[in-house]
């Protein structure tokens, strides 16, 4: 067969995700172009997955024959999965808006500080519209998309990574946004600047140069609402009770401060602050925890402990939540609606 066979290759870099620091007013109800402002520097990895579950007749008998005689989809989902980016301010405070819910803002111009914790009064997710390119024919808005679980990695030089995972209502709009926001030009949380206070409550202990690596989770447990009535899409995304955990690792030194705490149940307090600018701070706050498990381990030659804990080790205590997130940006807000 003659040629050429050549094509236009599409590379992986080319790919564009544009956000919104706005929600949905309704389900079923994409945000307008104006809305999607933050053009999002991500690794190129995160893939957008339409799902179909079908019903065919090949289980059944009366056929005449062991293959399927008819099918169709009765089944739409979306899923986004791999998305993983450099810690922005911006883009902290967007993963931990749109998964936790709730955001207290503090401030009347830049920086402001938003506070995010669980919001706990609904059991119905938060929808945005996001925007993506994956080649140049394959442009489209997902409405109804909803943060699934949130991954923050604080490590000792670098940006503060952050993982995210979403879930969709299966609605999927093709078309181009008209034009792309520009790039904006971003400064970002670095681990380097990281400060770890940890110990008994009311007795923590700044473990600058001990303190090696933090990774966070943060889990909605979310998942779609279908019903009779709801044809081939999600009516809505609703989530489980909240879950969290977290790992840290400590270096050990020649008089325990580690071990004894897990050894003994002790009520402990956790604060990682990370300050990279006046408009680019992160902080996580755990006011009162057990450690779930603490293990002895090794970092070359250097032994280190690494503890964990999660939403069954750490209390709410007089109305505090058990984990919160503090993160002070130029974003005046999240989450009005659009």
């Amino acid at each position: 067969m003659p040629g050429p066979f050549n094509f236009e290759s599409q590379w992986k870099s080319a790919r564009n995700l544009v956000l919104s620091a706005n929600r949905q007013l309704a389900w079923n109800a994409a945000l307008a172009d104006a809305a999607l402002t933050q053009r999002q520097r991500f690794d190129g990895g995160a893939v957008l997955e339409l799902t179909k579950t079908r019903r065919t007749d090949i289980d059944y008998a009366g056929k005449g024959t062991a293959f399927a005689t008819n099918g169709q989809a009765t089944s739409f989902d979306t899923k986004l999965s791999g998305f993983k980016a450099e810690g922005s301010p911006w883009t902290l405070g967007w993963c931990l808006a749109f998964l936790m819910g709730k955001d207290t803002v503090v401030g009347a111009v830049s920086p402001y500080t938003h506070t995010f914790t669980f919001d706990e009064s609904t059991r119905t997710a938060v929808p945005t519209t996001i925007y993506m390119e994956d080649t140049e024919a394959l442009k489209y808005k997902v409405p109804d998309f909803c943060l699934s679980d949130v991954t923050i990695t604080i490590n000792e030089v670098g940006a503060v990574m952050v993982e995210m995972n979403g879930i969709g209502t299966g609605r999927q709009i093709m078309g181009a946004m008209a034009i792309l926001p520009a790039l904006a030009a971003e400064s970002y949380v670095l681990g380097s600047d990281a400060t770890l206070q940890f110990g008994p409550v009311g007795a923590l202990q700044n473990l600058t140069g001990r303190h090696m690596s933090t990774t966070l989770k943060l889990d909605n447990q979310a998942s779609v609402h279908k019903a009779p009535g709801g044809g081939q899409y999600g009516i809505f995304v609703r989530k489980g009770n909240p879950k969290f955990s977290l790992t840290t690792t400590i270096a050990a030194k020649d008089v325990d401060d580690v071990y004894l705490l897990h050894q003994n149940d002790t009520a402990s307090g956790y604060n990682l602050t990370v300050n990279s600018g006046a408009a680019a701070q992160l902080a996580i706050s755990i006011p009162q925890m057990q450690t779930k498990t603490t293990k002895l381990g090794f970092d070359g030659e250097m032994e280190v402990w690494q503890i964990e804990a999660d939403e069954t080790t750490c209390n709410q205590v007089a109305g505090v939540p058990p984990v919160s997130l503090q993160v002070i940006s130029a974003v005046a807000a999240y989450l009005v609606g659009a």
